[in-house]
């Protein structure tokens, strides 16, 4: 399960409860477990085969470019485990991808930095590294 947080600005798309609660259902659809984290918006793993998660989850607000530089510095500072996924969780709208595609490939690379991008239907598209985001619409 993941930390209780409130969300002030609501629970529709595009905000962050949104994008939360669609990747937690992602991930539990996978087969992950979620697990408790004082930090990060989503800690998950996969007991048979060990593969684990660390996702931050952001929506939108008025500032778009500085919350999406938070959830990188946030998503940084937990990178503890060179074996685990790292992911920055955010909604398919043009002001997010642009941000996404700021990102050089190679640091997504090195840093195992994955997009994964929740669409209105609660879709979530993961974008490994070495792949492009979505073009803007």
């Amino acid at each position: 399960m993941s930390k209780q947080v409130r969300y002030p600005r609501g629970d529709k798309f595009p905000n962050e409860a949104f994008v939360q609660r669609a990747i937690e259902a992602y991930f539990t659809n996978l087969g992950f477990e979620l697990e408790r984290s004082g930090y990060s918006d989503l800690v998950c793993k996969r007991e048979d085969t060990g593969e684990c998660w660390v996702v931050e989850a952001k929506g939108l607000t008025t500032q778009v470019g500085l919350d999406f530089r938070t959830g990188l510095g946030q998503l940084i500072q937990r990178m503890a485990d060179d074996h685990c996924n790292y992911g920055l969780a955010v909604p398919q709208i043009d002001e997010f991808i642009r941000q996404c595609q700021s990102v050089s490939q190679w640091v997504r690379t090195r840093l195992r930095l994955n997009w994964l991008i929740v669409g209105a239907d609660c879709s979530v598209n993961r974008v490994v590294p070495g792949e492009l985001p979505p073009n803007i619409s």
